[in-house]
């Protein structure tokens, strides 16, 4: 046996190498043929909301609707009422879409009636802030908060409801003109002059409101007047500051 194997050395090795190439072919093979025999796979991910990375649940929002708030944090927390759905898509109005003109019907100035010989749409002055700064209306509402305070476009620039926003602090770092607007009490009295007139306003609450909520610059057809500014470390937040013609 032992001279036979060692005289048949060579075609003994290269039986044993074909065998070798032959198994590796069959078990690539049979592997293929076990994968194609599977379902795909259904399951998706707790969280994930299409069926592929642009799949049939995707749900398209446009500008139409507003601004577009996703509570990410619902998708764990249970349903807090009937009205709450988890990971549910919450939309919120826009400032500058609260009223068009065709929908509202009252008091409403245009600014271009309001505005002053400066340049600005009027003077808002609160005697217990030692604070007179002048209001300006531009496309650029970071420009107008430099100057001094920004008129919120969506709102009246006299009759009605006047929304009103500033810095509470400059982008330099130094105070902004809304800085102790916090320390208002209802009660206070807020001054405001324009091209067209001078009214007293009377504040009626001081809150906190989330960043996205602009109900307080709703449409009104009485005298009202609206202050937001920033919280300082609480970005998703705003002090807002409302008060009603005085009488």
């Amino acid at each position: 046996m032992k001279a036979f194997v060692l005289q048949h050395k060579k075609h003994l090795l290269i039986a044993a190498m074909a065998i070798l190439a032959v198994s590796a072919v069959l078990a690539l093979v049979f592997t293929h043929l076990n994968q194609s025999g599977k379902a795909p796979s259904t399951q998706v991910s707790k969280g994930i909301r299409d069926t592929g990375v642009f799949g049939d649940d995707v749900v398209i929002h446009d500008s139409t609707e507003g601004e577009i708030v996703i509570d990410v944090a619902a998708d764990q927390a249970p349903a807090a009422g009937p009205q709450s759905t988890p990971g549910a898509v919450n939309l919120v109005a826009s400032p500058d879409d609260i009223w068009k003109e065709d929908t509202y019907a009252g008091n409403h100035t245009p600014v271009e009636k309001a505005k002053m010989a400066d340049g600005s749409i009027g003077v808002l002055s609160i005697d217990k802030l030692k604070l007179s700064v002048n209001v300006f209306e531009s496309p650029d509402t970071m420009e107008d908060m430099r100057k001094g305070l920004a008129h919120f476009p969506a709102t009246s620039a006299f009759d009605g409801l006047v929304g009103i926003s500033g810095h509470n602090v400059n982008m330099d770092g130094s105070d902004g003109h809304f800085k102790y607007l916090y320390t208002l009490k209802a009660g206070d009295a807020i001054h405001y002059k324009t091209g067209l007139g001078e009214r007293t306003y009377t504040v009626s609450a001081v809150t906190t409101i989330a960043a996205s909520d602009w109900s307080s610059l709703n449409y009104s057809d009485s005298n009202q007047m609206t202050l937001i500014t920033c919280i300082s470390g609480q970005p998703s937040k705003r002090l807002c500051v409302t008060a009603g013609e005085q009488k």
